[in-house]
């Protein structure tokens, strides 16, 4: 299916740009059969996900018979394999879209649906359909991180931004292979690059709220390389829209306009290189394991941008000239300085993420840290901001639409609640269950931890100022901590961020015992009995159980841990023995049965009653950031859906 969208996006590539076919007949046809293949291609996945088939390795790697159904549905876009064919299925629906449009010439479909073969390419070279070298019964699951609706919604949501990128830049190369003194590709384009920097901005905030949500550490943008990589498209796409607004009443910004389109989509696929080729697995968590796939997006980039580029140079003397403005005083002078400046806030972000690679280079791989970013970009975001200010104080609103006044509003106030948030203090404190400390001007109670039925998860309990907020644990089937998530009181003057660290001092002792002889413990006796292996068709063992008397001296008691076997060594469950006091587990046994080990853990009474040391945060008006959010991607899908009467 896949080789035969590849043929289809190739087709209707050849038929618009080489055979230059007029019949919208064929080639919706044709565009509609690529995206019914890519469509079924991507069905195919979620079936053999949704069907446990291990023997696929992508599957094995990121889902499990066990994980909930709505994270078996991510599960298509966890790994890289998936996310490219996910980035494969919204290019191509937006393929349709273009392909039903007469308005378009055959140029820019030509455009269009060559980048759409450059990532059926991607999704062969990189499959998601490989078979596993081994034969597993259950697979690895989805990283306990990524198990949260948040990020769930995160990658789609930007990768349905980088596919509509695709739009624009296609609009602009078939406008100059075609007739580059038309402008009317301006207004398709304005409606396309509005869309597609909402999601685009919607996919890094919903990325930064989980991060502040889920990881703990109290902040929600970490200047980490990946996430920069879609923050720099995203700000060339801003760049992007101003000028193509402007170009419409100033035509020698037209040739402007054409470079960042192309500089924009560029870097879209720059960044994928980055995340994809290993460069950055040193230096950022987000990064994809090495693999030659980066060879192959590599190459893609520089056919991409030297190929647009070179069209812009050869075109760019039938472009309109003059004046970009014509005085200091003028709105256009206004948007001019401030898409220089956003383009400058994008360069250094750009350094910044690219320095990994910069320095592989000279043999010496190094990254910058976040003062760099701070410490550049601050001046300049208050630069916009000013700009911003002054260009509503002078034109009145009169020449900007409800989209673009609600947007711009936006940004304003999200630069604000940076600032404020930042504002904020920290402090690490030790706590004692049920005594009540004052921090940070708050009343706060840890009141210890509490566990689920399943033991999946357990919360650490805190009372702030009279409310019960619970930090979040996620349990590994053998009781460890797989994954922590913060307690977070939300108050109208901002957020109390408590990120709980378990307490150091929590004994466990490990005991090796041997079958019928009997082990002297600190507190208790252990008889080692006998064990029963369930072993499954292949003879293979599935689930081992033991059988341990336990005594104190004057009462004996009878445990039973078991472990269930998989390919990757095995799971096991502590249990609890002497009316709670203690709890054990079963972590291994020898081949002929003759010796087990255990682990003896304190009870679950007892860990609620340990002091822990938590970090707590707070975060001033930290609400107005996720309001500024709402309030951007609103204000651009307005703009995006009205007439284009004033500038947005």
């Amino acid at each position: 299916m896949l080789g035969a969208a590849l043929a289809a996006s190739l087709a209707v590539m050849l038929m618009c740009s080489v055979f230059k076919v007029k019949s919208d007949k064929l080639i919706k046809q044709t565009s509609a059969a690529s995206l019914v293949l890519v469509t079924l291609t991507s069905i195919y996945l979620w079936w053999l996900i949704f069907n446990n088939r291990f023997d696929i390795a992508y599957v094995a790697s990121y889902s499990s018979t066990e994980l909930p159904t709505v994270y078996k549905f991510s599960a298509f876009w966890a790994g890289q394999q998936g996310s490219f064919l996910l980035w494969l299925l919204f290019h191509a629906i937006a393929g349709i879209i273009l392909a039903y449009n007469k308005h378009l010439n055959s140029s820019t479909l030509a455009v269009y649906y060559f980048l759409q073969s450059v990532l059926v390419i991607l999704v062969l070279a990189k499959s998601p359909f490989a078979l596993n070298e081994v034969t597993l019964s259950d697979g690895f699951g989805l990283n306990p991180l990524l198990q949260d609706p948040w990020m769930a919604i995160h990658p789609p949501i930007i990768f349905l931004g980088y596919a509509l990128l695709a739009v624009p830049f296609s609009l602009s190369l078939g406008n100059l292979l075609v007739e580059p003194a038309v402008r009317n590709w301006l207004e398709y384009a304005r409606k396309w690059t509005l869309i597609a920097w909402a999601f685009l901005g919607a996919g890094i905030f919903v990325g930064g709220y989980w991060a502040y949500k889920v990881l703990g550490w109290g902040g929600y943008w970490g200047w980490d390389p990946v996430e920069n990589s879609s923050l720099v498209p995203w700000l060339l796409s801003a760049v992007l829209l101003h000028l193509i607004n402007l170009s419409k009443s100033k035509p020698a910004v037209t040739p402007m306009t054409h470079l960042a389109a192309i500089f924009t989509y560029s870097l879209v696929i720059y960044g994928t290189f980055l995340t994809r080729s290993g460069i950055l697995g040193d230096f950022s968590v987000h990064s994809f394991a090495g693999s030659d796939i980066g060879l192959v997006i590599a190459i893609a980039n520089a056919v991409v941008l030297i190929g647009g580029l070179i069209i812009l140079m050869q075109k760019v003397q039938y472009l309109p000239k003059g004046k970009m403005y014509e005085s200091f005083n003028e709105r256009a002078f206004l948007i001019l300085l401030g898409s220089m400046i956003l383009v400058f806030v994008a360069v250094i972000v750009w350094i910044g993420m690219s320095m990994p690679l910069l320095t592989m280079l000279l043999n010496n791989p190094a990254a910058v840290d976040t003062n760099f970013y701070v410490k550049t970009t601050s001046p300049l975001a208050f630069i916009i901001a000013i700009i911003i200010i002054l260009t509503f104080a002078k034109f009145k609103l009169r020449a900007i639409s409800l989209g673009g006044i609600i947007t711009h509003i936006g940004v304003l106030t999200g630069l604000l609640a940076i600032v404020l948030s930042s504002s904020g203090d920290t402090t690490s404190q030790e706590l004692t269950p049920n005594a009540e400390v004052e921090l940070l001007g708050h009343k706060i109670t840890y009141e210890g931890q509490t566990f689920t039925e399943d033991g999946t998860s357990k919360f650490y309990v805190y009372n702030v100022d009279g409310e019960t907020v619970q930090a979040l644990t996620k349990l590994r089937a053998n009781g460890e901590d797989a994954a922590r998530e913060p307690a977070i009181l939300k108050k109208f003057t901002g957020d109390i961020y408590i990120a709980p660290n378990p307490a150091d001092d929590v004994e466990v002792r490990e005991l090796i015992l041997e079958r019928k002889k009997f082990t002297s413990g600190e507190d208790y006796g252990y008889l080692y009995k006998y064990a029963e292996i369930e072993r499954d068709e292949n003879g293979a063992p599935k689930t081992v159980r033991v059988t341990i008397s336990v005594t104190d001296g004057v009462t004996v008691d009878t445990v039973e841990p078991t472990i269930e076997v998989t390919e990757n060594g095995g799971t096991s469950k502590a249990i609890n023995f002497f009316n709670d006091e203690k709890r054990m587990r079963l972590t291994g046994i020898s081949g002929d049965e003759e010796k087990i080990r255990i682990e003896i853990l304190p009870s679950i009474e007892t860990l609620s009653s340990m002091p822990i040391t938590a970090t707590i945060t707070t975060k001033p008006f930290i609400w107005l950031l996720w309001l500024s959010v709402v309030a951007i991607v609103a204000g651009t899908l307005l703009a995006a859906f009205k007439p284009s009467n004033k500038s947005n």
